[in-house]
């Protein structure tokens, strides 16, 4: 039982950290972006500030990045 309450102590954490991470997130105005990929290779626009995942990049973005322009 000691394991189960302490995993169910960490999750709490991770959530409450979640919470207190969309709240920054939501307050940031995203000025400057970034376009990154995630854990599964798909590429993200993302804010350089608070690194929420904002959109998909758009196509011709998406190749001026690649080129490394």
């Amino acid at each position: 039982m000691e394991k189960y309450e302490k995993i169910k102590q960490i999750n709490q954490e991770i959530k409450n950290l979640e919470k207190i991470r969309n709240a920054i997130q939501d307050e940031c105005r995203h000025k400057e972006t970034i376009i990154k990929f995630d854990s599964n290779n798909i590429p993200k626009v993302m804010c350089c500030d608070c690194e929420k995942n904002l959109r998909y990049p758009s196509r011709e973005k998406l190749e001026v990045f690649l080129e490394g322009k």
